[in-house]
């Protein structure tokens, strides 16, 4: 115990391992965020929330009553609506869409009209694809007694043919007959469907399995490496017990630190998707996760997940087994970590080879991968060809487990006990002809430090590639009532005078044949019937009737109450500032982000080695160094700020437009408030200044974190709590949080339509002299 206890502190006892688990568990959470995200035309987290909440309490039979009425009622307003849109667009010439459409018009009409439905998205076509996912996973699990009868009446049926009776292989009846029996006692599982998505993306996300072979790599370096490189190890294994009760120690800790690491990264996953989507009553069956359906043993979700833990940790630990081995086996830390990554890779492309239908489906699930992938294990069944006779999948995974367990823990200790495990000697480098020296410049050489050494320049190509596809791929969903609103007010934008009401004039008479209409219903010259056959030859005429009387009775009666605003398409700078969603916290995440890996370096370099001693004893080597340094900081952070803000101006001016930027930003009925003299378009530079404020705020801070700390990894720890972690957390569902950090800047503009502007100058105040601390602290530590 003793000995596993001083293993257990060469591990734990380090800052630098806390330190890299914090990082990997921040990584495993960033990508299961980027992974997870929602794009514009998906459901949001909090729809996957609110069904949730509404399917909860019902019976199955409820509970698809319920969502068959939703998505009838979606999908007929969805229809009408993509009928009309085409039809203002020009579609449909001379076709009286009523008429060719009645039944539709009849039944969904006046929900189309009135908007009187609830939609979890927001937007129709998103809803009728989420509706349709949840319909198909709730029609997956109330078939789960239908599935036992099937299967069941499957192997009845086929053995009574006789080519599975009298054929030379005995494979096929028989696992038919096996999995009939295994089924068979699964008739009295109850099914409570909830959501799966957050469940199943918790426990099913990849990259996490990823980063625990990462964390496999850094135990491994911590109990091994470094007592070989530094000849370490040979003087433990001249000790009493420094042989085989030394190596069993080291495969315990091991395994103590891979439980807790799985613990960690799991837990951050059903934390992150439990508050994102919901992970649903842990009570319920197993059976009623759709995905894992097929899981042949009665229990709960929550004894699910305590299986699933366990089974994880097994799995890991053989696939720790191998790394350890690789990693004392190797002369120089390099090779061994190519080593243990070798095997993986190796028998992950055997498993991408092998179809599951193979007769050598055998070795494509005994392997390592196969192993990790415990869902497949757990939540599925399957039977396995082997020698004409069917094999379970769990049988053969635990078989192959135990088997590569005993073969590597064997290999570890024989190695650890009998080889020689000299330290290998330094690296002479490889051989190459001397470089000549060339002037350079303070500039240019923090410039090289921060874009390449550093790898800014790398980070912020992938950042702005990134920020491209995003703007490339996003669509804006635009409806019929918009394109209208959209073309009548860029026909009236400007100041309101006479000429404009002349023009509202001219378009007003459009509208005649509906006025005579109505006149004619008022005084009894036509009959109820008459009025709404002739009227359905004007549907698409009524529809821009009431865009047009949605002007007339809400911007020009706004302008009759403030004279100085002008008629403005707002559509656009609503979408600029960010009036709805999410995208100025994601702003704020990733160009938090972006700073920490850019920024954490550009001090800590100097620190490696001693080398600020160095640089503050030559001429330049105080002020002018600092400055430089805050100039290619400044440079960074401006790079930052532009890739972030150039995505979202591109999105709107090609889908919306910026309709009359040197109007009063007054004319947008929001900014009521604002005085008169101050335009769209100063408002829109003072959004964009406190942005460049934030990222150069940011930039600032993290140059403190890496001149304090000395350390990138510190650094860049440091700056992800400050910058990441409160938008993070306010994302997946925790909505205050967002306050914490820089989203007030980023989001300033639309602040200035309600009280909180006030929070938001604040903020910018607070930025400022931030800012101006940190340029005076790293002046006292550098004068």
């Amino acid at each position: 115990m003793r000995l596993l206890l001083a293993e257990l502190r060469k591990v734990w006892g380090q800052r630098i391992f806390a330190l890299c688990l914090a990082v990997l568990a921040a990584a495993n959470l960033f990508l299961l965020y980027t992974g997870t995200r929602p794009g514009e035309n998906s459901a949001q987290p909090a729809a996957w929330r609110a069904a949730a909440r509404d399917l909860a309490g019902l019976d199955t039979a409820a509970q698809q009553a319920f969502l068959n009425e939703k998505l009838d009622l979606v999908y007929g307003v969805l229809q009408i609506d993509q009928i009309l849109s085409y039809q203002a667009v020009g579609g449909y010439v001379g076709v009286d869409v009523r008429q060719e459409y009645a039944d539709l018009f009849a039944q969904y009409e006046q929900a189309y009209q009135d908007k009187d439905y609830q939609l979890y998205t927001g937007d129709l076509l998103v809803e009728y694809g989420f509706l349709s996912q949840l319909k198909a996973e709730l029609d997956t699990v109330a078939g789960y007694p239908q599935f036992l009868e099937d299967v069941q009446a499957k192997a009845k049926q086929l053995s009574g043919i006789s080519i599975f009776n009298t054929g030379k292989s005995g494979y096929d009846r028989a696992n038919i007959d096996k999995t009939a029996a295994v089924y068979a006692g699964m008739g009295n599982v109850s099914i409570q469907y909830a959501p799966q998505k957050g469940l199943f993306t918790a426990l099913d996300y990849q990259f996490t399995d990823l980063i625990l072979l990462a964390a496999m790599l850094l135990v491994a370096s911590l109990l091994l490496r470094q007592e070989r490189d530094s000849g370490m190890l040979n003087l433990v294994r001249s000790m009493p017990g420094g042989r085989l009760h030394t190596a069993l120690a080291k495969l315990g800790a091991l395994a103590v630190s891979l439980l807790a690491v799985l613990l960690l990264l799991y837990g951050v996953n059903l934390v992150y998707c439990g508050l994102t989507f919901g992970l649903g009553p842990l009570g319920r069956s197993i059976q009623s996760v759709p995905a894992l359906m097929r899981c042949t043993m009665q229990i709960t979700v929550g004894q699910y997940l305590v299986l699933f833990l366990l089974a994880k940790w097994a799995g890991a630990f053989v696939m720790g087994l191998w790394v350890m081995l690789a990693a004392l086996w190797a002369r120089r830390a390099f090779a061994g970590w190519c080593a243990a990554l070798a095997l993986p890779a190796a028998q992950w492309l055997i498993r991408q080879a092998i179809p599951a239908t193979s007769r050598l489906n055998v070795v494509k699930y005994a392997n390592l991968v196969s192993i990790l992938r415990t869902n497949e294990l757990l939540g599925n069944y399957r039977n396995l060809y082997w020698f004409d006779s069917p094999v379970s999948l769990p049988l053969v995974e635990w078989l192959a487990a135990i088997l590569y367990g005993s073969l590597l823990a064997g290999g570890f200790c024989l190695l650890f006990c009998r080889g020689q495990l000299l330290a290998a000697p330094a690296f002479a480098g490889l051989q190459r002809k001397a470089a000549k020296t060339k002037a350079t410049t303070v500039l240019r050489q923090e410039a090289r430090k921060l874009f390449l050494l550093c790898g800014a320049a790398v980070v912020l190509l992938a950042f702005a590639g990134y920020q491209t596809w995003q703007t490339v791929t996003t669509e804006s969903y635009i409806d019929a009532e918009e394109i209208y609103y959209a073309w009548y007010m860029k026909q009236l934008a400007g100041p309101y005078t006479e000429a404009t009401r002349q023009k509202l004039l001219e378009l007003n008479e459009e509208f005649e044949p509906i006025r005579r209409l109505d006149a004619a219903l008022a005084v009894g010259e036509i009959t109820e019937e008459s009025y709404q056959a002739q009227m359905g030859a004007y549907y698409g005429l009524q529809q821009k009737m009431g865009v047009f009387q949605r002007i007339q009775y809400g911007n020009l009666s706004y302008l009759k109450e403030h004279p100085r605003a002008q008629l403005v398409y707002e559509s656009g700078w609503q979408k600029l500032f960010g009036f709805s969603g999410e995208g100025d916290l994601q702003d704020t995440l990733i160009a938090g982000l972006v700073s920490c890996i850019c920024f954490s370096g550009l001090f800590a370099f100097e620190h490696a080695g001693g080398m600020k001693r160095v640089v503050m004893a030559t001429p330049l080597g105080r002020r002018v160094t600092l400055r430089r340094k805050l100039a290619v900081g400044a440079l960074g952070a401006v790079l930052v700020w532009l890739f972030t803000c150039l995505p979202r101006f591109v999105i709107v001016l090609r889908d919306y437009g910026l309709c009359r930027p040197f109007a009063p930003a007054m004319s947008l009925q929001d900014y009521a408030a604002i005085p008169a003299w101050v335009s769209l378009s100063d408002l829109l530079v003072f959004a964009v200044l406190a942005r460049l404020a934030a990222c150069l705020c940011m930039m600032l801070l993290m140059m403190v974190f890496s001149e304090c700390v000395g350390n990138t990894l510190g650094a860049m720890f440091l700056g992800s709590l400050a910058f990441c972690l409160p938008p993070l957390l306010a994302l997946s569902g925790l909505s205050g949080l967002r306050w914490v950090g820089f989203y007030p800047l980023f989001h300033i503009a639309e602040l200035a339509r309600r009280a909180d502007v006030w929070a938001g100058l604040g903020a910018l105040v607070i930025a400022l002299g931030v800012g101006f601390l940190c340029i005076n602290w790293l002046n006292e530590k550098w004068k």
